[in-house]
This record gives C-alpha cells, sequence and structure tokens, in this order.
C-alpha cells in the first residue's frame, strides 16, 4: 500500500476533513487556526504541515513536499497563537512524520467539538467542502441546537400540565411504578419539569413531547411525521407532483409517532408500488432497517428546528430526512463503528425507555443491524447524507436494489487505496469496456455511495473516485 508519505501525497484534493498547508506567506498562520476552529466546529479533520495543495501547484510527487522546516517560526507561532481559541482546545499535539534526513512533515489531527463551539477573535468558523465559513450571530444559534449543544428538550414550554395528565403519562408512570403524587411534582422530581425565573413549575419540551395527545398544536416547533410516496425515482416540482397519493402526516406523542409511522411505511411497503412498466415493484428492504431508520429520526432529531421529518418512498429506494446534525462525536464516517458520547435528547431518550415496550434507543447498535440487514439481502449499505449537502439535517437512504458483483468488488479495494480510476476499475472486475464501467461509476456517485474527483487536466482518464463514508487519512 506504500509508506505513509505516499498515502498522503495520493490525496488527490482538499476535502472538509483534510487540507494542505505549506508554511510560508504573511497570513498563513491565521488561516491555519482559522481552519483547526473551522474543522473543530465541524466533524474534525486533519491539517497537513508542509506540503503544497495539490491543486494550486504543477508540481508532482515529492516535489510538493517542502517541509516545516521551510519556515520553523511561523510552525513554532501556530502553537503559540493555539491559546487564543476559546474554550482551549485541548491535547492538540502534532504527529511529526520524517520524509527524509532533512525535511519532515506535521500532521494536526482535530477533534470534532461535543460540548460547544469553538471561536477565535470572537469569530465562530466552521468547515465547507474544502474552505471555511465565518457564522452569523444568527447562524451561532441554528447550529447550536442543530449539533445538539442546545438540548431542545431540555427546555420550558409555556403548556398548562393538566395537558400532560394523559393515558401516555399514566402508563409511563405505572411501569415506574410512581403510585401516587401530582403530576407537578412528579414531573418536577423525575426533572421532566422545572422552576422558571419566577418560581413557577413548567414542563419541559421532553415532557410534552412524551405525554401531551397533541404535542404540534401545544409547541411553537414541529414534531410530527410526514410520509410521501412517489411515482418513478425523482420527486417532480411541477404543477401536480408526482405524488401517488396525499402525503401523511403522523403526529402525537413521540411513542405512537413511532409506532404509527413504522406501521404506515411498513404498509406502503409490503403492498408495493405500481411502477410504469405496469408491474408492481415490490420491497426487498428488511423491514429491521425500515424500524431502525424511523427510530432513529424521530428520537435522535433536532426538536428547536420547525420543521418535520420527512419520509420519501420512491421506486428504488426510501429516504429519511431528519432535522438536526450528528450530535457528539458521531459523523458520516464513523457513524455505527463507533459509540455515541451521549444522545442529543438525552431526557426524552432517558424517560422514552420507561415506557411499556419502549422502541430500541440505542444508536450504535440501531445503525450497525440496518448495516448487517442490508447486507444480508445483498442490498446497497445504508447512505448517510449531511452537512454541508444539507446545512442543518441527515439524511438516510435505504436503496431498494440488489449490489451487482462490480460493486462488492470495488468497495473491498476502496476500503484498501482509498481511489481508483476507470481503468483499474475494468482489471479488477474484468469488465473491458470502459463505457459500462463510466455508467456504473455515474450509476454510484447518483446514489450517493461514491464521491468523483475530477483531475486538474479534466481528462475522463485522470478522474478517481473514492467511498462517501470513508476519511482519506483514515488507517494511516
Amino acid at each position: 500500500m506504500g509508506t505513509t508519505i505516499e498515502k498522503i501525497l495520493n490525496i488527490p484534493e482538499e476535502t472538509q476533513t483534510i487540507e494542505f498547508k505549506r508554511l510560508s506567506g504573511s497570513k498563513v498562520v491565521k488561516k491555519i487556526i482559522q481552519t483547526i476552529v473551522a474543522m473543530a466546529n465541524t466533524d474534525g479533520g486533519t491539517i497537513i504541515l508542509g506540503i503544497e495543495d495539490p491543486e494550486k501547484t504543477k508540481l508532482k510527487g515529492m516535489e510538493r513536499v517542502f517541509g516545516i522546516e521551510e519556515n520553523k517560526v511561523l510552525f513554532d507561532a501556530i502553537f503559540h497563537e493555539l491559546k487564543n481559541i476559546v474554550p482551549p482546545i485541548s491535547n492538540l499535539k502534532p504527529n511529526i512524520i520524517e520524509v527524509s534526513k532533512n525535511k519532515s512533515i506535521a500532521l494536526l489531527n482535530i477533534p470534532k467539538a461535543t460540548e460547544c463551539f469553538y471561536s477565535i477573535e470572537n469569530q465562530v468558523w466552521i468547515r465547507l467542502h474544502k474552505s471555511n465559513k465565518m457564522l452569523t450571530t444568527h447562524e451561532v444559534i441554528k447550529f447550536n441546537y442543530a449539533k445538539g449543544f442546545e438540548k431542545a428538550d431540555r427546555e420550558l414550554v409555556d403548556v398548562d400540565l393538566e395537558l400532560l395528565n394523559t393515558k401516555y403519562f399514566n402508563d409511563w408512570r405505572s411501569k415506574r411504578k410512581i403510585d401516587s403524587g401530582e403530576i407537578k411534582d412528579i414531573l418536577f422530581q423525575t426533572g421532566l419539569a422545572r422552576k422558571n425565573a419566577k418560581g413557577v413549575i413548567m414542563p419541559t419540551r421532553a415532557a410534552v413531547l412524551l405525554f401531551a395527545k397533541f404535542p404540534t398544536e401545544l409547541l411553537e416547533t414541529k414534531c410530527a411525521v410526514r410520509v410521501i410516496q412517489l411515482k418513478g425515482t425523482v420527486e417532480k416540482f411541477e404543477k401536480t407532483p408526482n405524488y401517488l397519493e396525499k402525503p401523511e402526516t403522523i403526529g402525537g406523542p413521540v411513542v405512537d409517532v413511532i409506532r404509527k409511522t413504522q406501521e404506515y411505511v411498513l404498509n406502503l411497503m409490503r403492498s408495493g408500488i405500481a411502477i410504469h412498466s405496469g408491474f408492481v415493484n415490490k420491497y426487498k428492504i428488511p423491514e429491521r432497517a425500515i424500524l431502525e431508520a424511523i427510530t432513529n429520526a424521530i428520537i435522535h432529531r433536532d426538536y428547536h428546528i420547525k420543521r418535520d421529518i420527512e419520509i420519501r418512498i420512491f421506486e428504488d429506494r426510501i429516504e429519511f430526512l431528519s432535522p438536526g446534525l450528528f450530535p457528539y462525536n458521531i459523523t458520516k464516517t464513523n457513524i455505527g463503528h463507533v459509540r455515541s458520547d451521549g444522545h442529543r435528547n438525552d431526557l426524552l431518550v432517558k424517560h422514552l425507555r420507561e415506557f411499556p415496550e419502549p422502541p430500541n434507543l440505542d444508536l450504535n447498535e440501531g445503525v450497525r443491524s440496518m448495516r448487517a440487514q442490508m447486507n444480508s439481502q445483498n442490498l446497497y449499505p445504508p447512505i448517510f447524507i449531511t452537512y454541508p449537502i444539507y446545512e442543518d439535517s441527515v439524511q438516510v437512504i435505504l436503496f431498494n436494489e440488489n449490489q451487482p458483483s462490480e460493486w462488492e468488488k470495488i468497495r473491498k479495494y476502496l476500503e484498501q487505496y482509498k481511489y481508483i480510476d476507470n481503468k483499474t476499475a475494468r482489471i479488477i472486475t474484468g469488465e473491458i469496456q470502459v463505457y459500462k464501467v463510466s455508467r456504473l461509476f455515474r450509476k454510484w456517485v447518483d446514489k450517493g455511495l461514491l464521491l468523483k474527483i475530477v483531475a486538474e487536466s479534466k481528462n475522463p482518464r485522470d478522474t478517481k473516485y473514492k467511498l462517501s463514508n470513508v476519511e482519506e487519512l483514515q488507517d494511516i
């Protein structure tokens, strides 16, 4: 697979999580500090010091390596300026890699922020695809909720406590063996209500979501699920939308929303969908995968954003669009592989577990199970799409399509070597026709399975592809 430096030089472009920086220029230290803040505030990443950006130079291979020795003063200045980041980013130490006797590079591995935004000079930055963006005050507030730094489920809401004295409250109370007491006292003692600034006990948003019959009508936000079944494989925004029937809106207490949404969607999937050929398309997506996707979308969404969860059912796939970004340490590349450090809606999740027959609430097991279930049916793996394509949401896609044998060969190659071109793909698949492999690549890019990297030469032969859910520096 080559040496570490060869793997790094093989990275064809900067990304949301990768940046190359030569130590030259009067503003380079400021830009590096901004990028540290931006990456930490997004999904983390790596800054590679001492190597020129491949898209900004005609130099190739080792010629791009200038090393941190190019300007040791600037290198030291980076770590001097780190103290100005608020709050401090702890344990940010360079990984020095020796390239030759007199030349070395440094990798700065930036962890994802899990509790609050970092700032520099009172400015909050986030990472776009290949650049940084400074947030406005309004955007900081919005992103605080979207990333789970501010917990909407714990906020107090102006809702009469008696409206929560429902069957759902009694089911929860019975399961917890709370035999007596006023609802006000019970909610206060269990953390589902608190005193406001005037000393008045008020319910949290979690309490309303758990117990109220009509949470959407009582809260200033939206907390329902909209299920839309569509003709074909593309949503058409025309005078008459290509809906098979009127979209279904499912509301109510969270435990009911989960159950009713699961029942409604599974019934649609079991019935199949009429396709243009006149036949009825039957869905092969495992029901367990659908149940997990629905549960995760509902319990892990951002309940501050005034938008419902949307589930779209097409001929070839089902999409789940849930407000909110991945919280804590979770990213689109590690979800299901690492355990989350916490829940965005921890109060909601904690008490939802106390209902009779609660839904499965384990994020890590849920995603892992989805992958296993899809693979058991020889279907494509779940796809996770989020920021910056969706500014404040996460989309999960389950494809109703068997994986061709070529995909498995391409996937295994990419897991080991990161990048592939048409020529290499033809060698490992045995397909000799250039256009057939190009068609496969185009299909996988459209599905979100692969990312296309257009070479600076613009020559199609130099175009490369990589997996959409694997970090460039993974295993380096």
